[in-house]
């Protein structure tokens, strides 16, 4: 049987994009996408051995066109990609053709409608049909001869949906998968379905009345709000029908489309072109073992290749790179580490060897793994490794074994409210339309508020806003956040539009995409990576929920909307002072050390010291400056950036700086130590060894060189504090209860979903462990612990 492969180009291009990350040829040329497809695509292609591959794709500007006139909202508020996502489409086209294999785009027509036409016309013949995607949609067209390898989360999990896989996965018939979209409606298509009705309901409903015909044939034997929703939503749910239905007419014909034939040299050419040497590698040993020399000179210079020993894996060792992705993909693989197998992550190792490199080498990105380059990667980490025994300590004790917890932490996910979020989500575009139109009121036009350009030309041409100390570009004065505050004062507009910018920042990165990152279940799965900060500090990514605001009302509004299941709680444990605590025993401020092991509250005595009066007299205006510059201090806090925060004077914030630092004279030491050790040594490190390159500290451009040395001497409580929390969590995971589970970890705190019965055990096994957790320091650490129904409560 003839074998007909399709890509859906977009949507894979799309995966790539996102998990490669910024990688760029040696001359700037943005290419990530561009190997992430590739690298992919190629694989599967050469296990399938298709006669024929072609590659769909959503012509720019029609291939909607025919979708938005039965609904103009169709796909409306998805966010665009950035401009180098586009930039690297033209590459992309050039290495499919260098791969021998057909572009296809047409008028009026999506990528989908594309496929579905052609895996429609294979199968008459019949061809035995591939369809490679992350689009969901594409189930639609699965069938007995149609299997699709769709592409999940992080771009290194692939999952093969057969007819009975999707019949599995949705407990319906296949061929009710439109039925389902046509109820429950796709929020990244903005596809309605019936309002208030999602997949378990429709699910129910197709079981029950077998199509969404059937549905509303038997409206009479269906009770209650699911009956009246279905009665309101029956428009849209056929609307939603027509939208989501795959069109098999494209204008596309597959016996026009070219028979794949593979140039060796041509493909070689291109992937050295794009400098993706592991793919290149990877290529020329597929040309040994399929016997793919045909028409290829012996000689060929691109046939060329380096010999050199391997030595081989220790026997029982799980190598790959990114252990906690290949968790996610391999269940077995995934069972056997939380049962204890040895594991080691290259990705991890190579980041903590050199955390500046961090995932620009694309050879870190392979995704399908080569054992030789593993072996050679592997050893060659043995060997670095060797010279710097306290990093291999802090790989062997801190980094690899918080991978299993972190695994569990993403396939648990933290529950939400969908209907929370839908009314927050109403309110908040209510909110922003309201100030847009104050904003037309105030400035006396109306205008796009979030092109930079037009408010440009607002501001500073309309309403003849001051220039002077305003950054200017080629395309005009700049209208970015610092320099819209030092306007504020000089028109009523300017406090409006940085209101509409807050809250229009709310609404788009957390209120409206955080339900559609849900599961069915209503959990959002977060990813934790441990490879993108230099400090060693975890991150949060799709979505970044560590970046929800702590210290407001609306930071606090949205975390409302993460819940507790019922008969659960949520628990929140939080160390205090947690930086000042580690600057004072890292610094050796014996008398700082002494305070806090006392219990004294810190920032009421660093007040009184540096005002000179008793404790008892210190107002709260002074505590707050103590306050801010006690933190801020571990950052290279200024005179006005203190005077900024509190509402002292420049002069009078100067002075309270002075007379701090004569207070705490170790601390202030200790940071020029650290400025110190990174200009000699071009390093700094944490308590426990973990390093953070400095080279940019000798910069010739001061602001490079101003930014590396607070850099710098940041990294040494911040990379010791992040060592610690990995500490706790690794030992927090070990001792909580059955029924109780680690599910989040932000900035100094972790968060565990547990029974309520558990309740006081979990919230006394956080306190002890985490303020057990270091004993080698010579301060006491201290852990506050909270509990309620959702995140804002704690």
């Amino acid at each position: 049987m003839k074998k007909l492969v399709i890509i859906d180009g977009k949507s894979v291009f799309y995966r790539g994009y996102y998990a490669m990350g910024a990688l760029s040829t040696s001359e700037g040329v943005p290419t990530g996408g561009v190997y992430g497809f590739a690298a992919i695509a190629m694989e599967i292609v050469r296990k399938l051995e298709p006669t024929k591959v072609v590659v769909a794709w959503d012509k720019a500007g029609t291939s909607t066109l025919k979708r938005t006139a039965i609904y103009k909202d169709y796909k409306a508020g998805r966010k665009k990609p950035p401009e180098d996502f586009y930039a690297q489409i033209p590459y992309l086209k050039e290495l499919i053709e260098s791969l021998g294999w057909e572009f296809v785009e047409c008028d009026e027509y999506e990528a989908d409608d594309i496929i579905g036409t052609l895996a429609y016309q294979a199968t008459q013949n019949p061809w035995q049909v591939y369809i490679i995607s992350s689009d969901l949609d594409m189930l639609q067209v699965v069938d007995e001869n149609v299997k699709m390898y769709r592409v999940l989360k992080g771009f290194t999990n692939i999952e093969e949906m057969d007819v009975k896989a999707v019949e599995e996965k949705y407990g319906i018939k296949k061929s009710q998968f439109l039925d389902l979209k046509a109820i429950k409606g796709d929020n990244s298509d903005n596809i309605p379905g019936v309002p208030g009705i999602g997949e378990k309901g429709a699910v129910k409903l197709l079981n029950e009345f077998g199509s969404l015909k059937g549905v509303y044939e038997n409206l009479e034997k269906i009770t209650g709000v699911t009956r009246k929703k279905l009665e309101e939503g029956r428009e849209s749910a056929e609307m939603s029908y027509k939208l989501a239905k795959i069109d098999t007419t494209a204008p596309v014909k597959l016996e026009e489309l070219k028979d794949l034939e593979i140039n060796p040299e041509q493909i070689i050419y291109a992937l050295r072109k794009l400098e993706f040497r592991s793919l290149e590698r990877k290529f020329r040993k597929w040309l040994e073992e399929d016997d793919f020399r045909v028409g290829l000179a012996e000689d060929s210079e691109v046939l060329e290749t380096e010999k050199e020993e391997v030595r081989e894996l220790p026997e029982g060792v799980i190598v790959s790179w990114d252990i906690k992705s290949l968790m996610h993909r391999d269940e077995k693989i995934a069972e056997q580490i939380l049962n204890g197998a040895e594991f080691y992550d290259l990705d991890q190792g190579k980041f903590l060897l050199n955390p500046l490199e961090r995932a620009k080498n694309e050879e870190a990105l392979t995704l399908f793994e080569d054992r030789e380059e593993l072996r050679r990667e592997y050893w060659r980490q043995q060997d670095e490794f060797k010279k710097y025994p306290s990093l291999y300590k802090i790989f062997t004790q801190f980094d690899l074994p918080l991978i299993p917890v972190l695994y569990e932490m993403e396939q648990k996910g933290m529950l939400i409210s969908r209907e929370y979020f839908s009314k927050l989500k109403t309110e908040y575009e209510k909110q922003v339309l309201e100030i847009e139109q104050k904003i037309y009121t105030l400035s006396g036009t109306e205008f796009n508020v979030n092109s930079p350009l037009q408010l440009s030309n607002v501001l500073f041409e309309k309403l003849g806003l001051p220039t002077k100390g305003i950054k200017k570009s080629s395309r005009g004065f700049s209208t970015g956040a610092k320099e819209l505050d030092k306007l504020k004062d000089l028109h009523p507009a300017i406090p409006v539009i940085i209101e509409y910018r807050e809250a229009s920042k709310l609404l788009n990165t957390y209120i409206t995409p955080i339900p559609s990152l849900a599961d069915g279940e209503g959990r959002v799965h977060t990813t934790f990576t441990q490879n993108v900060t230099a400090t060693g500090r975890l991150s949060s990514l799709n979505p970044n929920l560590q970046n929800i605001p702590i210290r407001t009302e609306e930071g606090k509004r949205i975390r409302e909307g993460f819940i507790a299941p019922e008969g659960k709680v949520l628990v929140s444990a939080d160390y205090a002072q947690f930086e000042l605590r580690l600057a004072a025993v890292l610094s050796g401020d014996k008398g700082l050390i002494e305070d806090f092991n006392a219990g004294i509250d810190i920032h009421t005595k660093t007040a009184a010291e540096v005002f000179k009066i008793p404790m008892e007299k210190v107002e709260k205006n002074q505590r707050r400056a103590a306050k801010v510059i006690n933190f801020g201090i571990l950052y290279g806090m200024s005179a006005k950036g203190l005077a900024d925060a509190t509402g002292m004077t420049v002069p009078e914030a100067k002075q309270f700086i002075d007379g701090y630092f004569e207070l705490r004279k170790p601390i202030r030491e200790k940071l020029n130590k650290i400025l110190e050790q990174a200009k000699t040594k071009g390093y700094v490190e944490t308590y426990f060894g973990r390093r953070r390159p400095t080279p940019d500290v000798r910069s010739s451009n001061f602001l490079v060189r101003a930014a590396a040395e607070r850099a710098a001497q940041n990294m040494p409580i911040q990379g010791t504090e992040a060592d610690l929390m990995k500490r706790a969590m690794i030992e927090v995971s070990k001792k909580l209860p059955e029924g109780a589970e680690l599910i989040m970890q932000v900035h100094d705190s972790l968060i565990v979903e547990t029974e309520k019965e558990k309740e006081e055990e979990v919230k006394r096994i956080l306190k002890e462990t985490m303020e057990g957790v270091a004993p080698e320091l010579e301060i006491k650490l201290a852990v506050d612990v909270t509990s309620g129904r959702n995140w804002g409560e704690i």
